[in-house]
């Protein structure tokens, strides 16, 4: 679990906004110089026992590397490879592809934990997915109270063109949208147009 910060001294969790399987983590500038720096992360397991996810856009490092050549005998999906968190344990896969999906999250997202999958899942043509070593974990409540208190954004759910973009644009591209559906929600207007550049305002 993360252990940074000492939850016990933050003011009590607020229940919105809810954190739910298939909700995105967005980093925010108070967890620069951190491990979670610019982190994105897709939740897996919320429940009363605590919350998981992965981290969707930090690069793997060269023993994660390895351990993918070790697992599948491949070399060419490095650039799918993430470090999925802090905390060892399963290596989780993130992809679109229903005969392979154990888990179905929102979005029509799967996953899969099962490494005899892993190699199927390689092999197919233009098929989206990341494989995660690693993931990051809080203790009931412990989450909560930090998105309270301003150290991570929640995006209630996620969608395959936000998790499979380009992993170095995927921080950014989350906070602007996530900036733009707060002033929706400030303005109560949907279809709000807002342009790529400000001057165009």
């Amino acid at each position: 679990m993360t252990n940074r910060f000492n939850t016990s001294e933050l003011m009590p969790f607020d229940s919105t906004p809810e954190i739910t399987p298939g909700s995105l983590l967005i980093a925010t500038a108070s967890l620069s110089d951190t491990l979670f720096q610019q982190a994105v992360i897709l939740v897996l397991q919320s429940n009363e026992l605590g919350i998981f996810g992965v981290i969707l856009n930090q690069p793997a490092n060269d023993e994660i590397k390895f351990a993918w050549r070790q697992l599948t005998g491949q070399t060419f999906d490095d650039r799918f490879l993430v470090r999925g968190g802090p905390i060892d344990g399963p290596v989780f896969a993130i992809h679109q592809n229903h005969n392979l999906g154990e888990i179905e999250m929102p979005g029509g997202i799967f996953v899969t934990a099962q490494a005899n999958k892993f190699r199927e899942l390689a092999n197919l043509k233009n098929t989206h997915y990341r494989i995660a070593f690693g993931i990051a974990g809080w203790q009931p409540g412990q989450l909560q109270s930090e998105v309270n208190h301003g150290l991570w954004y929640c995006s209630e759910s996620s969608t395959a063109d936000q998790i499979f973009c380009d992993p170095i644009d995927l921080w950014s591209e989350a906070m602007d949208r996530h900036g733009r559906n707060t002033i929706r929600g400030i303005l109560g207007k949907a279809n709000l147009h807002f342009p790529d550049n400000p001057l165009n305002n």
